[in-house]
Protein backbone atom coordinates (compact mmCIF):
# COMPACT_ATOMS: atom_id res chain seq x y z
CA UNK A 1 0.00 0.00 0.00
CA UNK A 2 1.74 3.05 -0.44
CA UNK A 3 0.11 7.12 -0.04
CA UNK A 4 1.59 10.19 -1.36
CA UNK A 5 1.87 13.17 0.86
CA UNK A 6 0.44 16.57 0.00
CA UNK A 7 3.30 18.53 -2.20
CA UNK A 8 3.97 21.77 -0.78
CA UNK A 9 4.44 24.76 -2.99
CA UNK A 10 6.55 27.31 -0.97
CA UNK A 11 -24.43 39.48 3.03
CA UNK A 12 -23.43 42.82 3.72
CA UNK A 13 -25.95 44.99 2.93
CA UNK A 14 -26.35 48.76 2.70
CA UNK A 15 -29.13 50.25 5.29
CA UNK A 16 -29.66 53.49 5.25
CA UNK A 17 -28.73 54.61 8.85
CA UNK A 18 -32.37 56.35 9.63
CA UNK A 19 -34.02 52.67 8.94
CA UNK A 20 -32.76 51.06 12.17
CA UNK A 21 -30.44 51.06 14.53
CA UNK A 22 -28.25 48.35 16.11
CA UNK A 23 -27.01 47.96 19.62
CA UNK A 24 -24.39 45.15 19.43
CA UNK A 25 -25.54 42.25 17.47
CA UNK A 26 -28.60 40.93 18.59
CA UNK A 27 -28.69 38.05 15.68
CA UNK A 28 -27.54 34.51 16.48
CA UNK A 29 -24.83 32.65 14.73
CA UNK A 30 -26.24 30.94 11.69
CA UNK A 31 -25.37 27.36 11.54
CA UNK A 32 -24.98 25.87 8.17
CA UNK A 33 -26.81 23.78 6.37
CA UNK A 34 -26.48 20.11 7.26
CA UNK A 35 -23.53 18.22 4.91
CA UNK A 36 -21.24 21.61 4.75
CA UNK A 37 -19.33 23.09 7.33
CA UNK A 38 -16.33 25.33 7.19
CA UNK A 39 -12.98 24.63 6.29
CA UNK A 40 -9.91 26.82 6.37
CA UNK A 41 -6.48 26.93 3.95
CA UNK A 42 -2.61 26.81 5.30
CA UNK A 43 0.60 26.79 4.49
CA UNK A 44 2.47 28.27 1.74
CA UNK A 45 0.25 29.58 -1.00
CA UNK A 46 -2.84 28.48 1.21
CA UNK A 47 -1.97 25.54 -0.35
CA UNK A 48 -3.39 22.84 1.80
CA UNK A 49 -7.46 22.54 2.64
CA UNK A 50 -8.22 21.60 6.08
CA UNK A 51 -11.09 20.38 7.62
CA UNK A 52 -11.80 20.14 11.76
CA UNK A 53 -12.47 16.19 12.00
CA UNK A 54 -13.85 13.92 15.28
CA UNK A 55 -11.69 10.79 15.66
CA UNK A 56 -13.84 8.24 17.92
CA UNK A 57 -15.91 11.27 19.10
CA UNK A 58 -12.82 13.45 20.62
CA UNK A 59 -11.58 16.47 18.90
CA UNK A 60 -11.48 18.37 16.86
CA UNK A 61 -8.16 17.52 14.84
CA UNK A 62 -7.24 19.68 11.83
CA UNK A 63 -6.68 17.57 9.11
CA UNK A 64 -5.54 18.31 5.80
CA UNK A 65 -8.22 16.61 2.96
CA UNK A 66 -5.39 15.30 0.25
CA UNK A 67 -6.96 13.47 -2.55
CA UNK A 68 -3.89 11.96 -2.97
CA UNK A 69 -3.70 9.57 -0.25
CA UNK A 70 -4.77 6.06 -0.79
CA UNK A 71 -5.57 5.96 3.26
CA UNK A 72 -6.17 8.79 6.08
CA UNK A 73 -3.45 9.09 8.12
CA UNK A 74 -2.82 11.06 11.43
CA UNK A 75 0.28 12.05 13.51
CA UNK A 76 1.69 9.32 15.20
CA UNK A 77 1.47 10.77 18.53
CA UNK A 78 -2.40 11.16 18.31
CA UNK A 79 -2.50 7.40 17.30
CA UNK A 80 -0.49 6.44 20.60
CA UNK A 81 -3.12 9.55 22.56
CA UNK A 82 -5.95 7.77 21.56
CA UNK A 83 -5.01 4.51 22.29
CA UNK A 84 -5.79 2.89 18.74
CA UNK A 85 -6.05 -0.78 18.01
CA UNK A 86 -3.49 -2.24 15.29
CA UNK A 87 -5.10 -3.70 12.68
CA UNK A 88 -4.06 -7.05 12.62
CA UNK A 89 -2.47 -9.19 9.26
CA UNK A 90 -2.39 -5.35 7.64
CA UNK A 91 1.54 -3.99 6.39
CA UNK A 92 1.24 -0.64 5.19
CA UNK A 93 3.93 0.77 3.38
CA UNK A 94 4.22 5.07 2.39
CA UNK A 95 5.90 7.08 0.38
CA UNK A 96 5.99 10.93 1.69
CA UNK A 97 7.74 13.69 0.67
CA UNK A 98 11.43 12.61 1.40
CA UNK A 99 11.15 8.85 2.35
CA UNK A 100 9.33 5.41 1.84
CA UNK A 101 9.02 3.07 4.38
CA UNK A 102 6.75 1.30 6.62
CA UNK A 103 3.99 2.78 8.47
CA UNK A 104 1.83 1.23 11.36
CA UNK A 105 -1.43 0.54 10.54
CA UNK A 106 -4.70 1.01 13.01
CA UNK A 107 -8.67 0.57 13.37
CA UNK A 108 -10.85 3.67 13.61
CA UNK A 109 -14.38 3.35 15.30
CA UNK A 110 -15.53 6.43 13.59
CA UNK A 111 -14.13 9.61 11.82
CA UNK A 112 -16.46 12.08 11.53
CA UNK A 113 -16.23 15.47 9.10
CA UNK A 114 -18.99 17.68 10.30
CA UNK A 115 -22.47 15.59 10.45
CA UNK A 116 -20.44 12.96 7.13
CA UNK A 117 -18.90 10.13 9.59
CA UNK A 118 -17.48 6.78 8.26
CA UNK A 119 -17.15 3.86 10.53
CA UNK A 120 -14.76 0.80 11.29
CA UNK A 121 -12.23 2.81 9.42
CA UNK A 122 -8.47 1.96 8.19
CA UNK A 123 -5.99 4.51 8.97
CA UNK A 124 -2.40 4.56 9.08
CA UNK A 125 0.19 6.66 11.46
CA UNK A 126 2.83 8.67 10.26
CA UNK A 127 5.15 11.32 11.89
CA UNK A 128 3.92 14.27 10.57
CA UNK A 129 6.89 17.02 11.46
CA UNK A 130 7.58 17.31 8.03
CA UNK A 131 4.33 18.86 6.87
CA UNK A 132 4.39 21.27 10.32
CA UNK A 133 7.91 22.40 9.20
CA UNK A 134 6.46 23.33 6.00
CA UNK A 135 3.76 25.36 7.48
CA UNK A 136 0.86 23.24 7.85
CA UNK A 137 -0.41 22.57 12.16
CA UNK A 138 -2.26 19.60 11.15
CA UNK A 139 -3.14 16.25 12.71
CA UNK A 140 -3.18 14.10 9.75
CA UNK A 141 -4.80 13.65 6.55
CA UNK A 142 -8.21 12.82 5.23
CA UNK A 143 -7.53 10.13 2.52
CA UNK A 144 -9.83 8.86 -0.45
CA UNK A 145 -10.74 5.93 1.63
CA UNK A 146 -13.08 8.59 3.41
CA UNK A 147 -13.41 11.08 0.65
CA UNK A 148 -14.41 8.45 -2.32
CA UNK A 149 -18.22 7.59 -0.13
CA UNK A 150 -19.30 11.41 -0.79
CA UNK A 151 -19.98 13.18 -3.39
CA UNK A 152 -17.36 16.32 -2.20
CA UNK A 153 -18.38 20.15 -3.49
CA UNK A 154 -16.47 22.57 -2.34
CA UNK A 155 -17.43 26.63 -2.58
CA UNK A 156 -14.33 28.50 -2.17
CA UNK A 157 -16.24 31.62 -2.37
CA UNK A 158 -17.67 30.66 1.56
CA UNK A 159 -14.85 28.92 2.75
CA UNK A 160 -17.23 26.11 2.99
CA UNK A 161 -17.07 21.79 2.12
CA UNK A 162 -20.12 20.09 1.55
CA UNK A 163 -20.22 16.32 1.71
CA UNK A 164 -23.24 14.30 0.32
CA UNK A 165 -23.90 10.38 0.42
Amino acid sequence: MSLRLLALASLVAIVPSACIQVQGDTSAPVAPPAGEFPFTFQGAGDAAIVVPVRLNGRGPYDFVLDTGATLTCLDASLARELELSAARGVVGRAATLGSTGGVDVYRLDSLAIGDAAVKDLMVCALDLQHIRAAGLDVDGLVGLNVLKQYKVTFDFERRMLRLDP
